[in-house]
């Protein structure tokens, strides 16, 4: 989730989530279920990273959980009332801790992160009553389709990184249209995003028979005001290959590394790396740790698909720490699985070791700093020939406060 403030700058007006208003008073259970006889209003959430997105969804509806259960009661066994889908498992334990912060701070609802592994138990407290489903597609369906979760009281779906879940050939038909026919027509779907081509928007209206309400943030299609971005041109030399480029990039991440080394205390104690390939992340990983076997000045974590879901959960639990006094920093060498909603409040510096492979992605790597109302941070992005011009153009735009791409027209 991104900071508290974000909030505020998509309020969710008045019935666009019917049964909790836009005041955060709520409408009374009551109108809640009146609301239950009328078609829902389908919404788009769409702003940058680090806006705020998972509070402005998680708030009305955890409203309208609250109002429901005032007037009809807890949640019935295997039938919960809302459900959030995330691209990742990471992702999904990030949105479950949101949703129970909050109903430890009054907004009270029973929980459940539903992911691979943990079958047994995820039945068994399924069969106790769940207010809140938080997972990923793949198990959510599987427990759907063995009839462990009915979706009868499905109040809301909330897709979050819809734009991830979409794929480059409109996978979310495939993977939704059983779900959205399973829950019936009642029930609200809620897409959130940080980018959303306008061929995009127009598949999903048709999906959803144009019944898709947008709200868009300022901040769409744009990094966060506070990123300060450096392009760090690794190109020259007589030999242009894949392996030159590399080393040419190592020899510029050296110098990155040994300037901020330098600030001593002001040093960045959180760092993100981004590579295209597992086999890049493996390769740094490995010159790194060789170049500082005991860790004193850097600490390498890995994150990318290629690592057993525990090692992954360490690298990312370590790395979400707050650091402390001391500490040695920490830089978490990644691949894009790390651009997926991940909130890490502590980076200070993304670092683009290979340039992604379309606009949409350089606004999801940078999101992962310069989050919140106030936040700020620094990428630095390493280039060679063809991709420096258009870094350059990526960079201009920001600095004119255009959109990355084109913003869609609603």
């Amino acid at each position: 989730a991104g900071a508290a403030d974000g909030h505020d700058a998509m309020k969710t007006p008045k019935g666009w989530f019917p049964g909790a208003a836009a005041d955060g008073q709520g409408e009374g259970a009551e109108q809640a279920e009146g609301h239950a006889n009328t078609p829902p209003q389908h919404v788009l959430l769409a702003d940058q990273a680090g806006s705020g997105k998972t509070l402005a969804y998680l708030l009305p509806l955890l409203q309208r959980l609250a109002r429901i259960e005032v007037g009809a009661g807890r949640a019935r066994p295997n039938r919960p009332r809302l459900l959030v889908l995330c691209p990742t498992t990471e992702l999904v334990v990030q949105v479950l801790g949101v949703v129970r912060q909050l109903s430890r701070g009054g907004l009270r609802s029973r929980s459940l992160a539903v992911t691979a592994g943990a079958t047994r138990t995820q039945i068994d407290t399924l069969k106790e009553g769940c207010d809140v489903i938080v997972g990923t597609p793949g198990r959510v369906g599987w427990l759907v389709g063995e009839g462990y979760l009915d979706t009868a009281d499905l109040t809301a779906v909330v897709m979050d990184e819809c734009d991830v879940l979409l794929g480059d050939s409109f996978e979310f038909a495939e993977q939704v249209e059983p779900l959205k026919f399973a829950c019936g027509p009642a029930t609200q779907f809620v897409l959130v995003t940080a980018t959303i081509p306008e061929d995009v928007l127009r598949q999903l209206q048709t999906f959803f028979d144009g019944g898709l309400r947008v709200v868009q943030g300022p901040g769409l299609h744009r990094p966060a005001a506070g990123l300060l971005e450096r392009l760090v041109d690794c190109s020259g030399g007589d030999v242009v290959d894949d392996q030159s480029g590399f080393f040419r990039k190592y020899r510029a991440l050296e110098q990155l590394l040994e300037a901020e080394h330098a600030k001593g205390e002001r040093a960045s104690a959180r760092t993100l790396l981004f590579c295209n390939k597992i086999d890049t992340c493996r390769r740094i990983e490995n010159i790194l740790q060789r170049a500082d076997p005991r860790e004193e000045r850097l600490r390498i974590l890995p994150y990318h698909a290629a690592l057993s879901p525990e090692r992954r959960k360490a690298s990312l639990d370590e790395f979400l720490a707050p650091p402390r006094r001391g500490d040695v920093p920490l830089m978490l060498v990644c691949t894009d699985r790390a651009s997926r909603g991940l909130d890490a409040s502590g980076v200070s510096h993304v670092i683009l070791f290979d340039f992604p492979r379309d606009p949409s992605e350089y606004v999801r790597r940078v999101g992962r700093t310069a989050r919140g109302a106030l936040g700020t941070g620094t990428v630095s992005v390493l280039v060679l020939g063809r991709q420096v011009r258009l870094a350059r153009e990526i960079m201009r735009r920001n600095t004119r406060g255009d959109p990355v791409e084109a913003t869609p027209q609603f």
